[in-house]
């Protein structure tokens, strides 16, 4: 809420600024770059060069390489960019730990500065110096961007979802609200004695609006459609109103005058603060560590203001030449050492040598293209989930001399498992195929979220391929056997997309029985790997982390239980068990040769067998694939 107050805030004043400068003929491009450049960019790079510092000293090959990513699209301002398609859910998953997450909102305030003075100017001379036209051209691109994140958020799939997040064109509409604001007559100006008189009870039912926001949005809420109504509303009441009243005299103290000034260099430095207490101290911050964030916060943020932010908007000296050429040093700088820590891996093999000996990426190396028409057996093109046409679908398992007896296909989980396959394939000289594109193989069923589950070309092309004798199909499959997250909602091909889970576990069943039993029908044998533990934290992440702090490894925080295990998998299992039943699959439990001492943890026989959380490394999957490797060959 918080960020979408600082929109309508950044666009009433922004847009006034430029008002009032076109109404008294003294408007400039370019000293309004120039002024844009000595406000945002000092502090705004003075920040990621002390993160890159700070990660450099602190952090193993894993984060650095994210975070030299992130700070190449920094450069350029095109974080939210960064965060849509690498972070993903802004409130989920391991982004809260990415120290320039904040970035984010900061990029689209400034793609928002590049545009705005032209479109204001095009606004003025469209208007020919009529208020009520301006404002009501104004008032249409508002309507069309939030018109337009409400599409995107009423779309299935996360991606539509995650772009009204982070994108301009979704979130021009609460800056646009600030311009509108700014062009409206004052309430000073404003005849209306009884609008003057309720302005300040207006700015109190603003601040209402905006404190209600916090508490009545939730994760279903379209946000930022119409959930952020509250915020932008509240907020546009409280600067029209906030002349005069209660809320003007709370704001104007000294103390929230002196929160306002710094605000900027705190919203900048606040975050990597806390993500560096949390790496240090734990993943979350107990109580007594809060305070201690906060006030470390305020004080870099005073400084950064002090000694950063003012020296540079007070000198003069500062010409248009000096600040745009200053502006483009330091963006090549900070992109040039970006692009060096994401384009060597975060310095893997330079820097940290103990902690980045447990790299376990190599599981999403790609395996050797199979060669169209080997063996008589043709590549395999397929479309992905996003759309996308893949010619070369399928990849080599083990050396290639002979033809291919089984297939693997599955989601991530596959992908995870199909760098250690190989290893054993080649060693016990098993020739398979593995399928690139990740699917759910469900007959008939679709999934909401755009994950692909349509295997329609999978099933042609198995069906001449007569060489496969075993169809291998792994997946993670807890998210759709009923979880209420709406993204993961099956439903029948042809049929209206559900709007929850209800009915997921049944057609789940469904479309793998129908799955299976078509496979079986071909003559070949479905082996289906049943769930692999989920462990409680990333393990190599943890165990890199406690090497670079100099703290204990015996005890990472990443194990479960068997218990806790079967609990979890059980909708699962029992999934399975049915489709077995049903279709004569047979399931292939992996967890007991993960299991030690009734827990399972990523650290096995001192190797990583897992990648994060739930996907194998290429060890582990070595592991578990020497265990299983004659049920697949027999």
């Amino acid at each position: 809420m918080g960020v979408d107050v600082f929109f309508v805030i950044s666009g009433y004043l922004i847009g006034g600024g430029i008002l009032r400068d076109l109404r008294e003929g003294s408007f400039s491009f370019v000293d309004f770059y120039t002024r844009r450049i000595k406000r945002i960019m000092p502090a705004y790079f003075a920040v990621i060069l002390a993160t890159l510092v700070a990660e450099v000293c602190l952090y193993h090959y894993e984060p650095l390489s994210s975070l030299g990513h992130a700070t190449l699209r920094s450069a350029y301002f095109f974080a939210n960019f960064f965060c849509y398609k690498f972070l993903g859910d802004y409130f989920a998953g391991d982004a809260d730990s990415h120290p320039l997450m904040n970035l984010w909102s900061l990029s689209v305030e400034e793609q928002f500065y590049i545009i705005i003075p032209l479109l204001m100017f095009l606004v003025w001379r469209a208007g020919r110096k009529s208020m009520f036209v301006q404002m009501a051209l104004l008032g249409i691109l508002m309507a069309l961007s939030f018109v337009d994140a409400e599409r995107l958020l009423a779309s299935d799939g996360a991606l539509p979802q995650l772009k009204a997040f982070y994108y301009l064109e979704s979130r021009a509409w609460e800056l646009l609200a600030g311009v509108v604001i700014a062009g409206l007559p004052s309430i000073q100006q404003c005849k209306n004695g009884v609008l003057r008189r309720a302005a300040p009870w207006g700015a109190l039912l603003g601040l209402l609006c905006v404190l209600a926001s916090c508490y009545v949005v939730d994760a279903n809420t379209h946000f930022p459609g119409y959930g952020a109504l509250g915020a932008v509303v509240g907020a546009g009441l409280m600067i029209y109103g906030g002349g005069a009243g209660v809320v003007s005299g709370v704001l104007s103290t000294k103390a929230m005058t002196g929160i306002g000034r710094i605000s900027y260099s705190l919203y900048l430095w606040h975050w990597p603060i806390i993500v560096y207490m949390r790496y240090c101290f734990g993943r979350e911050l107990s109580w007594c560590y809060i305070p201690l964030a906060a006030a470390a916060s305020f004080a870099v943020a005073y400084l950064s203001w002090r000694y950063i932010e003012m020296p540079v908007r007070r000198n003069k000296r500062i010409t248009a030449g000096k600040a745009f050429t200053g502006l483009l040093c330091v963006c090549v700088l900070t992109a040039v050492i970006g692009a060096v820590l994401f384009k060597t891996n975060g310095l893997v093999h330079v820097l940290h040598a103990k902690a980045n000996q447990y790299a376990s990426l190599e599981w999403r190396k790609a395996l050797p293209a199979w060669q169209d028409a080997r063996f008589g057996i043709s590549q395999l093109d397929v479309t992905d989930d996003k759309g996308k046409l893949h010619h070369e679908a399928l990849e080599v398992l083990g050396q290639g001399k002979a033809a291919p007896t089984f297939f693997l296909m599955g989601d991530s989980y596959a992908e995870s498992f199909r760098t250690g396959l190989d290893r054993v394939c080649k060693e016990y000289l098993v020739e398979g195929i593995a399928l690139r594109v990740k699917v759910h193989p469900l007959e008939g069923i679709l999934i909401a979220n755009g994950r692909r589950s349509d295997v329609k070309e999978v099933m042609e092309w198995l069906e001449r391929t007569p060489s496969i004798r075993k169809v291998v199909i792994m997946c993670r499959w807890d998210p759709l056997t009923g979880a209420p997250n709406t993204m993961y909602r099956l439903y029948r091909v042809g049929e209206a997309k559900r709007n929850d889970t209800r009915c997921n576990t049944p057609l789940l069943e469904q479309g793998l029985t129908d799955t299976c039993r078509r496979i079986r029908n071909m003559g070949k044998e479905v082996l289906i790997i049943a769930p692999t533990p989920q462990l409680k934290i990333s393990p190599g992440t943890e165990v890199r982390r406690r090497i670079m702090l100099g703290l204990d490894l015996s005890d990472i925080g990443d194990a479960i239980t068997m218990s806790e295990f079967m609990a979890t998998e059980k909708p699962v299992f029992d999934v399975l068990a049915r489709v077995s039943a049903a279709s004569g699959a047979r399931i292939i439990p992996i967890h007991p040769y993960l299991e030690q001492d009734g827990i399972f943890q990523g650290m096995f026989h001192g190797k990583l067998f897992y990648h994060d959380r739930n996907h194998l490394s290429s060890d582990g999957a070595q592991h578990v694939a020497e265990r299983i490797i004659e049920q697949i060959r027999q």
